[in-house]
């Protein structure tokens, strides 16, 4: 679950309802906007400003910051009223941690959010980087429906898993489109072009395999008929298809973010299956390999073994 969202809490008896949802994935030293809703009972309310405020917050028990108290709001009979905090400066970014809002004033439960590390721009080089080295490495996928997690599978797919994690790197993805949709079958993105025409800066050799399964959460490389026509658009299961296996590279897999999978596909849709409105990537950030995912890929023992290959996708 990448939202988590919380059923109304009334903060007192005859008082607000206030909803509250917060990424469950935070990257150390970026935005974490945290959304509040507050609605006022049939009587009208009273809301202290500081519970609109990062000194609302704690985590692991310790408030995030000092409660000040900034006036109060007035709030009409019925009247609802939204915004966001961002806490990104108030969070290390490390491990994982428990997220509360005003525990001590209302009887609310934390979630948790585990962290991420983003990788510092232009330091490295998918294209040479040695095999073994490139599991090391996750994409998270930004979308305006939530966050998607995704791991590569070097091992059965390298020059897709290169390919991939190099687009991501350098900003490809950033602000394409999800541009075909199709319920229990896929999501469809990556074209610059958002039309399903468009190519990235190389083409790639197939690396079908069999014994690799299109399963919900797959990660696989669209092409033309041409087998080695796949260059940058890329699809991510929404059921299984067992007639692409063998048939398209498969090449990662879905870490967290299923349920923003299931909002994208299930977008109302037009002709060509194109979404009517635009589900974006808003950005691909490549990050370290968290200690919380396991170092085995679900399906790496499908794969061939590590082997030497030549990169550049030629």
């Amino acid at each position: 679950m990448i939202l988590a969202l919380f059923a109304a809490v009334p903060v007192a008896v005859g008082g607000p309802e206030i909803r509250w949802n917060a990424p469950s994935l935070h990257v150390a030293g970026q935005p974490f906007k945290v959304q509040i809703e507050v609605t006022a009972p049939k009587d009208g309310a009273v809301v202290s400003g500081w519970l609109l405020s990062p000194g609302a917050f704690s985590v692991d028990g310790k408030a995030l910051a000092k409660r000040e108290e900034t006036g109060a709001l007035t709030l009409p009979p019925g009247f609802k009223l939204q915004g966001e905090v961002d806490l990104g400066s108030y969070l290390d970014g490390k491990g994982e941690f428990q997220l509360a809002y005003a525990p001590d004033f209302a009887d609310t439960k934390p979630v948790a959010v585990r962290a991420l590390e983003a990788v510092e721009p232009k330091k490295l080089d998918f294209m040479t980087m040695p095999l073994e080295d490139l599991d090391k490495y996750l994409v998270l996928l930004q979308t305006n429906r939530g966050n998607i997690l995704v791991r590569m599978w070097p091992h059965i797919a390298p020059e897709h898993s290169r390919n991939y994690l190099d687009l991501s790197y350098i900003g490809f993805y950033d602000k394409t489109t999800f541009h075909r949709v199709i319920p229990r079958f896929m999501i469809q993105g990556g074209d610059p072009t958002g039309t399903g025409t468009g190519n990235g800066p190389r083409q790639l050799k197939a690396e079908f395999n069999p014994a690799v399964k299109h399963m919900k959460g797959t990660l696989s490389a669209a092409r033309t008929q041409d087998p080695n026509s796949a260059s940058c658009q890329f699809f991510i299961m929404h059921d299984k298809a067992p007639h692409l296996d063998g048939q398209y590279s498969a090449f990662g897999e879905t870490v967290m973010g299923l349920d923003v999978v299931d909002l994208i596909v299930s977008t109302p849709r037009g002709q060509a299956d194109k979404p009517n409105s635009p589900q974006v990537i808003e950005r691909a950030i490549v990050v370290l390999r968290p200690s919380w995912v396991p170092a085995e890929p679900s399906q790496s023992k499908n794969g061939p073994p590590s082997v030497p290959v030549p990169v550049g996708g030629k």
